[in-house]
């Protein structure tokens, strides 16, 4: 029996180093862990140090909401309608019948101020692909309400209009394009208070109009400017595609 003891005393004491060592194991899992998950909390922590809890996830609940509803309402505001149903039953007709639709306007405004027709550049022959109706259309419509604006201005003359090729508005926080950016151009000529007061009208216009671009030329008579403005609305990128 004597001879027994040394060996359960051996076995005893390695068991016993076996525990410690795992506890100690244990140990610095848990502090790991401790470690990671402050560093986890203090991402959450608002300015002032205010600990995340119940009111603070409440706090930022209804900032997101906030953000998102004003998102929404931006984009509204700088996004266009749906289509027409005339529109979506058979798109390429009702575009090729908005495109003479324009023509017309175009023709009839010119005629009343007994001024040359505008020169239209850009504007699509045959019937469009249907991928490229929405965002023709809405080029159409911002070449009639700029028409309209313009010639009530009673300006001296409108040289041309042109439906400028869409441009991609990229997502900074994601990859990819979000918005489509579809761009006309023209180009007429008016003294400095027409060309102010449609410069305000544009401003005022809802769905927004972004001026991307403004050229002003003095003319002879000074008084007479020679004005190029580059405007674009936009559609989300869903509905480039319906």
């Amino acid at each position: 029996m004597a001879s027994l003891e040394p060996l359960i005393i051996a076995t005893v004491c390695g068991a016993l180093a076996a525990g410690i060592l795992a506890w100690q194991l244990n140990l610095q899992a848990v502090d790991r862990h401790i470690r990671a998950t402050r560093s986890i909390l203090k991402k959450l922590v608002l300015p002032g140090s205010l600990p995340p809890n119940q009111r603070v996830m409440d706090h930022l609940s209804a900032r997101q909401a906030s953000l998102e509803q004003r998102y929404r309402s931006l984009l509204k505001a700088a996004t266009v309608p749906p289509l027409a149903e005339a529109a979506v039953a058979d798109p390429q007709l009702y575009v090729q019948e908005q495109l003479h639709a324009v023509q017309r306007m175009l023709e009839r405004l010119a005629a009343a101020r007994a001024m040359p027709v505008p020169e239209q550049l850009g504007f699509p022959k045959a019937l469009p692909p249907p991928e490229t109706v929405p965002r023709l259309l809405m080029q159409l419509s911002l070449v009639k309400e700029l028409a309209t604006l313009v010639f009530g201005q009673g300006v001296i003359g409108v040289a041309s209009v042109k439906l400028e090729d869409p441009e991609a508005v990229a997502d900074e926080r994601e990859d990819g394009a979000f918005l489509t950016r579809l761009p006309i151009r023209i180009r007429f000529t008016s003294s400095l208070p027409q060309f102010l007061h449609i410069l305000v009208a544009i401003g005022e216009s809802q769905p927004l109009i972004d001026i991307r671009g403004l050229r002003v030329v003095s003319q002879d008579p000074p008084e007479h400017l020679e004005v190029e403005l580059a405007l674009a609305r936009y559609l989300p990128v869903a509905s480039t595609s319906r």
